[in-house]
C-alpha cells in the first residue's frame, strides 16, 4: 500500500545542481567562447550566474579563466618589454618623479620588472586570498551556508573585469606611461565593478540579503585596491601627494 503525500514543495529538479557558469560547461562550445559569456554573464546576472554552486568547487576553471583574462595581455606586455630591450639595451636617461625622493630609481625599476614578473603568481593568490577573507567576513556577519571554496568561486569570477582592465593599464603603464589622476578613475571603475560582481555573486552563492553581501564584498575589494596601487605606484607620473624631485632627470 502506498500514497503520495503532497508536502507542497516543488519537486526536485536535479539542474538545480549543475553550474550555470558557462566555463564550468564543456559541452557548451570551445574555451574562448565560454569565456567571453562568462565575461558578459558577470557584467549582466552575477547573481544568476554563480547561485547554482556544486560541489566540489571547479576551482581550475575558475583559475583558467582568470589565466584567459589576465595572462594573455601580460605575455603581449612581457614580449614588448624583452624585444624593446633586445633593440635598445643601453640606459637612457629618464624623468625623475617624486617616488625617487624615497627610493632608489634602480631599486624601484627592478621592483616594477619583478613585480610584472611575478604576475602569474599573484594571480591565484589574489584568487585564494580574497575569497577566503570574504568567506571568514561571511561567517562572523551570520554564517556561511556554503564552503569556502564557493566563496572563493563567487569572488573569482568578479575579480575577471578588474584582472583584464588592470592588464590593460599595466601595458600603457609600461609603454607610454600614464597619469595618477587617470589611473585613479580607471581603478575606481575597476573596483566598483567588481564590487557589483562580488555582492551579487555572495549573495546568490550563500543566499544572504545584498547589503551585507557588499558589506563582505569591501574586504577583497581593499585587498585588490593594494595590490593594484602598490604595483603601479613607481610608474605614475605626476602623485599628487609626492614632494617635487630636485632634479628633473635620472638614470636609473
Amino acid at each position: 500500500m502506498s500514497a503520495d503525500v503532497d508536502t507542497g514543495a516543488p519537486p526536485f529538479d536535479p539542474d538545480s545542481l549543475q553550474s550555470r557558469v558557462p566555463t564550468e560547461r564543456p559541452r557548451e562550445g570551445g574555451w574562448v567562447r565560454r569565456c567571453i559569456r562568462t565575461f558578459v554573464g558577470v557584467l549582466r546576472a552575477p547573481r544568476t550566474l554563480v547561485e547554482r554552486c556544486p560541489e566540489p568547487i571547479n576551482h581550475g576553471a575558475a583559475l583558467r579563466y582568470l589565466a584567459s583574462l589576465r595572462l594573455l595581455p601580460w605575455l603581449l606586455l612581457v614580449g614588448w618589454l624583452g624585444a624593446s630591450w633586445v633593440m635598445a639595451p643601453q640606459r637612457e636617461v629618464a624623468p625623475s618623479k617624486g617616488i625617487h625622493v624615497f627610493a632608489d630609481p634602480s631599486l624601484l625599476e627592478a621592483s616594477s620588472v619583478w613585480l610584472l614578473l611575478m604576475v602569474p603568481v599573484g594571480m591565484p593568490l589574489l584568487y585564494f586570498v580574497c575569497g577566503l577573507i570574504s568567506h571568514v567576513a561571511v561567517g562572523l556577519t551570520g554564517g556561511a551556508s556554503r564552503s569556502v571554496g564557493a566563496s572563493m568561486r563567487a569572488v573569482g569570477y568578479a575579480m575577471g573585469p578588474a584582472l583584464l582592465g588592470v592588464a590593460l593599464v599595466d601595458f600603457v603603464l609600461f609603454t607610454v606611461g600614464l597619469d595618477a589622476v587617470a589611473f585613479a578613475g580607471i581603478v575606481i571603475v575597476l573596483l566598483v565593478v567588481f564590487l557589483r560582481g562580488a555582492a551579487w555573486g555572495l549573495a546568490g552563492t550563500h543566499q544572504i540579503h545584498l547589503v551585507r553581501a557588499l558589506l563582505v564584498a569591501t574586504l577583497p575589494a581593499a585587498v585588490l585596491l593594494i595590490a593594484f596601487v602598490g604595483r603601479a605606484l613607481p610608474l605614475l607620473d605626476d602623485v599628487p601627494w609626492l614632494p617635487e624631485p630636485s632634479s628633473p632627470y635620472v638614470v636609473p
